[in-house]
C-alpha cells in the first residue's frame, strides 16, 4: 500500500510504539479519561473529513456539521425505533452513508454552480441551518431542542471496550482517507486547490472532482457522527449547528491544514484544553464561557501559527533535511 511505502522505518516504529501506548492506557486510567480519549479519536475523524475539503480541495463548508449531526440522529432514531443491536447498527451505518452521500451531492450541485468562495460558504451555512431547523421542529422524531436520548447495543456499553472500537475506527478511517488523498482523484483535488484554472486547462472537470471530495468528506463526517452519538448515547441539534462546524475548522487549523494527520493532533489539543477549562469552572465562573478562550485561540493560531502543529513539524523536518543535504554536498566538494 502507498501509505506504508511512504513511511520510513523510524516513522513506522514510532507509530507502533504509539499504538502500544494507546492500547494499554485504558487499564491505567479513570473512566472520565477513557471517555475523553474516545472523544478525541472520534472528533479526529471528524476533523480529517473537514480537512479533505479545506486542506486538500480549498473548499470552505460552513454546513459540514449537517453530516456529523445527521449520523448521530440516524443512529439514535434507528436504535429507538428498531432495537439496540448490531443488525440495527449496521442498518444505521448504511443509511448514514447513503444519506450523507446524497446530501453532499445535492449540496455540491447547489454550491458548485458558481459564485465564488464566499458565496459557496454562505450557501453551505444556509443549508446547514435549514437542516438544523428541521431537526428542531420535527419533535415527533428528533425530540426537538430537548435532544434524543437512546439505548445502544450491549457491545458498546462498556467504556473500555468502546475505547478500543473508537481507536480501531480512527485507524481504519485514517488509512482510508489517506489512500483517497494519495489516489489520482486526491491528486487532482490538490491540483484544483493550487490552481483551479490550470486544472481545467489540463482537461479536468473540476466541479466533478470537488463533488467527489465533498461526498467522501460527508460520509466520513456522518460515520464519525454515529460513533459520537453512541459515545454520548444522545443526539441534539447542537451537533448540527455552525458551532460544531467551527469545532472541525479549529481542529484542522490547530493540527495543520492539509496534513490529514494534523486533525488527530488538533483534536487531542482542542479537547484536552476544553476539558481543562471546564474543570476550572469551580475556580471562577468565567471558565464556564470556555468559548471565549477558544475564540482567542483561533485568532492566535491564524495570526502566529497558520501551519498548525504538524505543519510546523513538517517545516522543521524539511529545513533539517535541507541542512543535512547541504552539509553532505559541501563535504563531497
Amino acid at each position: 500500500m502507498k501509505l506504508l511505502n511512504n513511511m520510513d522505518k523510524k516513522t513506522f516504529l514510532a507509530l507502533g510504539v504509539l499504538l502500544v501506548v494507546l492500547s494499554i492506557i485504558p487499564h491505567f486510567s479513570k473512566l472520565s479519561t477513557i471517555t475523553l480519549i474516545s472523544r478525541i479519536f472520534i472528533l479526529a475523524v471528524y476533523g480529517m473529513s473537514y480537512d479533505i475539503l479545506r486542506g486538500y480541495t480549498g473548499f470552505i463548508n460552513l454546513g459540514h456539521a449537517l453530516f456529523f449531526g445527521s449520523g448521530a440522529y440516524i443512529a439514535g432514531i434507528f436504535f429507538t425505533n428498531f432495537g439496540n443491536n448490531l443488525v440495527v447498527f449496521g442498518m444505521a451505518v448504511i443509511v448514514t452513508v447513503v444519506f450523507c452521500s446524497l446530501a453532499a451531492y445535492i449540496m455540491g450541485k447547489i454550491v458548485l454552480r458558481g459564485g465564488g468562495v464566499i458565496a459557496a460558504a454562505m450557501i453551505t451555512l444556509a443549508l446547514g441551518e435549514i437542516v438544523r431547523n428541521i431537526a428542531e421542529r420535527w419533535r415527533s422524531v428528533t425530540m426537538g431542542a430537548d435532544g434524543l436520548p437512546f439505548k445502544i447495543p450491549d457491545v458498546f456499553r462498556d467504556r473500555i471496550g468502546f475505547y478500543y472500537y473508537a481507536l480501531i475506527f480512527l485507524i481504519i478511517m485514517t488509512v482510508v482517507l489517506r489512500q483517497f488523498i494519495l489516489s489520482p482523484t486526491g491528486r487532482v483535488l490538490m491540483a484544483i486547490r493550487e490552481n483551479e484554472q490550470r486544472a481545467e486547462f489540463l482537461g479536468y472537470e473540476t466541479s466533478k472532482y470537488k463533488l467527489i471530495g465533498l461526498q467522501v468528506a460527508g460520509i466520513a463526517s456522518g460515520l464519525a457522527g454515529i460513533m459520537f452519538g453512541i459515545l454520548n448515547r444522545f443526539a441534539n441539534t447542537d451537533l448540527l449547528s455552525v458551532q460544531q462546524t467551527l469545532n472541525a475548522l479549529l481542529i484542522t487549523l490547530v493540527g495543520g491544514t492539509g496534513t490529514l494527520y494534523g486533525a488527530i493532533v488538533g483534536s487531542a489539543f482542542v479537547n484536552a484544553v476544553q476539558n481543562y477549562l471546564l474543570n476550572l469552572r469551580s475556580v471562577h465562573p468565567i471558565f464556564e464561557r470556555w468559548l471565549l478562550f477558544f475564540g482567542a485561540m483561533y485568532v492566535i493560531v491564524v495570526l502566529f501559527m497558520p501551519e498548525g502543529f504538524v505543519g510546523l513539524w513538517n517545516k522543521y523536518m524539511k529545513e533539517r533535511r535541507t541542512k543535512k543535504n547541504t552539509k553532505a554536498i559541501e563535504k563531497g566538494l
